[in-house]
């Protein structure tokens, strides 16, 4: 009887040793950062460009100020460039624009550069005074940059249709 329970005790540290090392092993691969990583970004991206493809003229300067929360760098600069006439211009076109990403894929991260881009398909609603809807949809390269604030867009750029 002492011999099988020394055999069991054996046993259940040696699996306790390997469980162990192959957590360790898990918790510092790269590979798993990167996709974690990728995934993070892929979620992040598809609401950052959901929300710059929206706007409810009704309250535009709250849409802008959203548009400002999810952008960096020349983007951002150019979005805090909107003037009053251009809000004043948005707001008397009563015009409601809903995004909605339908598909997007990760084409580029660099981890380390703290860079990204996507390829992202949007539908975008358009209602004007409450008339009826008329959708479009888009295709978009948007560029992500890591921020202190997290990961945010840098660029937006519609790819025109027909092309590769």
């Amino acid at each position: 009887m002492p011999r099988l329970a020394i055999g069991l005790v054996v046993a259940a540290l040696a699996f306790a040793g390997w469980a162990g090392w192959t957590w360790w092993q898990a918790d510092h691969d790269e590979a798993i950062e990167f996709a974690q990583t990728r995934d993070e970004v892929l979620a992040t991206g598809r609401s950052h460009v959901t929300l710059l493809t929206t706007l409810d003229t009704a309250d535009v300067d709250a849409g802008i100020d959203r548009w400002l929360d999810v952008s960096t760098g020349p983007l951002r600069e150019e979005l805090a460039g909107t003037d009053d006439r251009t809000r004043d211009t948005l707001r008397e076109a009563g015009t409601v624009s809903t995004g909605r990403v339908l598909d997007a894929a990760v084409s580029e991260l660099n981890v380390r550069a703290g860079t990204a881009k996507l390829l992202v398909s949007v539908e975008i609603a358009t209602t004007k005074g409450g008339g009826p809807s008329a959708t479009k949809r888009n295709r978009f390269v948007a560029a992500l940059t890591r921020t202190d604030n997290g990961w945010l867009l840098s660029a937006l750029d519609q790819v025109p249709l027909g092309t590769r």
